[in-house]
């Protein structure tokens, strides 16, 4: 293989990496907000994306036996988010394995309506006995339309691009 041909590779390589960063991933697991022991419970629960903010959010929760680290099954898994001074507009979940990409985890999409702190409460109730852990999250301003199918639009310009490049790179060897 030419020089010129394993550089086109890895240009192709890093530029697959540049349109498509982790932070767009939908995916089981994401940013750890609470990993905490209540009841029988070790209780840990991600968000994604990555920098919450109002629109589309996936909560992950993972629910082990506290005793010995073994992933807890036949729960049921609640998550409820309330904005702060908005205690009447709650938005209720159940996380299940079905919504989830990982079978270990229990999932739940939400929709946050606005930006601003919300509360979330996860609510455990298995063999084990019942657990409930809150906390609180902020969700910024959501991104603008554009920003969402950029890199649907990005890629013919990106391969362009790399064809015109390679181009001139021919050409110039070719002198």
């Amino acid at each position: 293989m030419n020089q010129t041909k394993r550089s086109l590779i890895c240009l192709l390589l890093v530029s697959s990496f540049i349109l498509h960063p982790s932070s767009f991933l939908r995916a089981d697991g994401g940013t750890i907000r609470l990993s905490e022991q209540k009841g029988n419970y070790r209780i840990t629960v991600f968000t994604t994306p990555t920098h919450l903010r109002a629109g589309p959010v996936d909560v992950s929760v993972l629910v082990q036996d506290a005793a010995t680290g073994e992933m807890a099954s036949e729960v049921r898994v609640t998550i409820k988010a309330v904005p702060r001074g908005s205690p009447g507009v709650a938005l209720h979940h159940p996380a299940t394995t079905e919504a989830a990409t990982n079978k270990l985890y229990y999932a739940a999409n939400f929709d946050l309506p606005e930006p601003g702190w919300y509360s979330l409460e996860v609510s455990i109730d298995g063999a084990l006995g019942t657990a409930q852990v809150r906390f609180e999250l902020e969700a910024a301003e959501p991104l603008p339309p554009w920003l969402a199918i950029w890199p649907w639009l990005g890629w013919p310009v990106l391969a362009i691009l790399l064809f015109s490049i390679h181009q001139l790179l021919v050409r110039w060897r070719s002198r």
